[in-house]
């Protein structure tokens, strides 16, 4: 039995010879390899090695940029979201000076800026998540506030809400 497993063995360790393979082109243009000759068939003798020669890659930038995105593609980018504490959705607000404080929060904590923006201009821009306004008239005002990264690249936004001003009136009534 020993002898019989190495005698497999041997047998599969030998180089195998080059074989004769014939090609024939048709009349279409096609061309037909095949180990059985046919008319006009031209014979072909191929190594008993094959070899694949695989082109160089144009520079180093390239090969680390394919490195680097299928790890990229796998961490999953920071959703950030803001939110306006105060004032509240459609809160009416007294206050005759008209100073009014906008607090926000972003979420998960990250260092950024805060941006206001106030009835759809942008008024200040600040590392602060709170603002506060000076002589803001009497009416209804529309705020959202910016999340930036510290390039000035805006990575969330939140949701446009209404408060309303309210003052003192300076008429008196004369009846």
């Amino acid at each position: 039995m020993r002898i019989f497993c190495i005698l497999c063995l041997l047998l599969l360790c030998m180089n195998v010879s080059a074989q004769v393979v014939y090609k024939t082109v048709k009349v279409d243009g096609s061309v037909v390899y095949s180990d059985v000759p046919s008319d006009g068939a031209e014979p072909i003798n191929l190594s008993s090695i094959n070899t694949v020669v695989v082109p160089a890659l144009n520079n180093a930038a390239s090969q680390t940029t394919r490195r680097l995105n299928p790890i990229k593609k796998l961490i999953p980018e920071v959703q950030y979201l803001v939110f306006i504490r105060s004032p509240a959705a459609e809160q009416t607000l007294r206050d005759n000076s008209g100073a009014v404080t906008i607090n926000a929060e972003v979420v998960p904590k990250k260092a950024g800026k805060f941006q206001l923006v106030f009835d759809n201009q942008i008024v200040k821009t600040q590392s602060k998540s709170e603002f506060l306004l000076e002589n803001v008239n009497r009416g209804a005002h529309t705020i959202q506030i910016d999340f930036l990264d510290n390039s000035g690249k805006i990575l969330a936004s939140s949701k446009q809400q209404t408060f309303y001003l309210q003052k003192a009136s300076a008429l008196i009534n004369a009846n």
